[in-house]
């Protein structure tokens, strides 16, 4: 059955915030009861089927000292496992943390209850994470992992569960009080692996994937839940819109962020738990190529847009800017305070684009090295919907609000991908369901043609006075 809910005038806007930032009813459940059914002959019985359970991890936390939950919804038909990893931002000072500025982490107070099935609210009308997130979603014409078991894994610790630390920060103005924050997102993911491992005895396949901050999540505990759930027996990896670039290269333009977030996260002690820590310590954009020796039969692939206009902003724009103000280049480190590019200046646009080609590059000269054929990449141009962010979510800007709507009641499977095709054959259903065919070899795509009413701010084809009127078109 699809999960469905009808959706008011709201639709395209209240989605696209969820994505970044069904009819199933469901309960709470514990790991370690009972035994059957679609979990491997564990001896676990979840309590129902087709619907979202809630577990909360002894001792998890979100940022704010709140318990901290995620959802299974059990399959009856399946031993396989998706694990999804929420999208929502990232913080690691005041100003991004508790300041309210315009890029911070979701759920700083706590997650709302039944999430999964509550998880936006449009108009007044409640969406479920199977539409937010369509590769969760029951329709196998929508998801080719429709029956399998689905684990929604929320966020709410601003670190792109990376954290092993508590902050307290402070007001630089010294007016409002000291801020504690619990940056425990990798905590919580070990806590929520244990029960996992409980559930889940027996799973030919367990697909690891997430958006934005979820992508990122994917990609640094993919490891822990690969071993840590023990009857694991093929993994898959989908890092969307989340990646971690080499940060040691001549051209790597995502250095500085690495720098700026390895204390303040603690991921040093997450590197320390992973294999060949002392290459990850000294770039953790190296952890495609230690996941992929580490597990050569795995198959690992990352997806973003070449135009993605907000993961590159968390990625540069505290941390680079234009040395002249009336010329693109040269781009320099940002030592000062606040923003070194701004995103409605159309030569501070251009610039993210160019850092972002930069660092997609370097992605790109990782996973295509000679003896990595279990790593590939799928790299759409442009789309409209959620500025070029996140392929993992419903195409909904694609089309007029009335085809939205109409799309979502009646032809789901064609709005979910809208706009991640890569010529005609191919969307990022099709890519997933390649990485999922252990019978061909892994390839990568990228598409060659550049689309969209930004092309003009791109490296490839740079016009400043078409830049500045595709930022900021003139008034009718």
């Amino acid at each position: 059955m699809i999960k469905r809910w009808f959706l008011g005038a709201s639709l395209v806007l209240g989605l696209v915030a969820a994505g970044c930032s069904g009819d199933s009813s469901s309960s709470s459940g514990t790991a370690g009861t009972g035994g059957g059914g679609g979990t491997g002959g564990s001896g676990f019985e979840p309590p129902e089927y087709g619907a979202w359970v809630k577990y909360e991890p002894e001792g998890a936390t979100c940022s704010d000292g709140s318990p901290y939950a995620f959802y299974v919804d059990f399959s009856e038909t399946s031993d396989n496992v998706i694990v999804f990893f929420m999208g929502g931002g990232g913080c690691w000072d005041y100003e991004s943390c508790v300041g309210g500025g315009a890029r911070g982490a979701a759920n700083p107070n706590g997650l709302p209850d039944d999430y999964a099935n509550s998880h936006a609210e449009v108009a007044g009308l409640t969406i479920n994470v199977n539409q937010v997130y369509p590769l969760m979603n029951d329709d196998p014409a929508v998801s080719p992992m429709a029956d399998w078991n689905k684990v929604f894994v929320p966020y709410c610790t601003g670190d792109v569960y990376a954290g092993s630390i508590t902050n307290t920060y402070e007001d630089p103005d010294g007016v409002e009080p000291d801020a504690v924050f619990a940056h425990q997102g990798h905590t919580n993911v070990l806590k929520m692996t244990e029960m996992l491992n409980e559930m889940f005895t027996v799973v030919p396949k367990m697909f690891v994937g997430g958006c934005s901050a979820g992508g990122a999540g994917a990609i640094v505990n993919y490891y822990f839940l690969r071993t840590g759930i023990e009857g694991v027996q093929k993994g898959y990896l989908l890092d969307d819109s989340g990646p971690l670039f080499p940060s040691r290269e001549l051209t790597s333009r995502s250095f500085l962020l690495h720098e700026e977030v390895r204390d303040v996260w603690d991921a040093a002690s997450l590197v320390g738990k992973a294999p060949q820590p002392e290459l990850l310590a000294n770039d953790f954009g190296a952890l495609s190529q230690v996941l992929a020796e580490e597990f050569p039969e795995d198959r690992l692939a990352a997806t973003m847009f070449q135009l993605d206009y907000n993961f590159s902003l968390y990625s540069y724009e505290r941390f680079w800017t234009r040395e002249n103000m009336e010329e693109l280049n040269p781009i320099v480190p940002f030592m000062g305070e606040g923003l070194g590019l701004d995103e409605d200046v159309s030569l501070d646009r251009a610039a993210i684009h160019q850092l972002w080609w930069d660092d997609i590059a370097l992605l790109r000269s990782q996973y295509d090295a000679e003896g990595r054929d279990n790593l590939g990449y799928y790299l759409p141009f442009y789309r409209t919907t959620n500025s070029s962010h996140c392929v993992t979510i419903p195409g909904l800007e694609e089309f007029s609000l009335g085809e939205a709507l109409n799309l979502f009641q009646n032809d789901f499977a064609t709005l979910a991908w809208a706009g991640t095709e890569i010529g005609e054959d191919m969307n990022l259903r099709d890519y997933v369901e390649h990485l999922l065919n252990d019978d061909e070899p892994l390839e990568s795509f990228f598409e060659e043609e550049p689309e969209g009413r930004y092309r003009a701010c791109t490296p490839a084809e740079f016009d400043a006075v078409a830049c500045e009127a595709a930022v900021n078109p003139p008034a009718p």
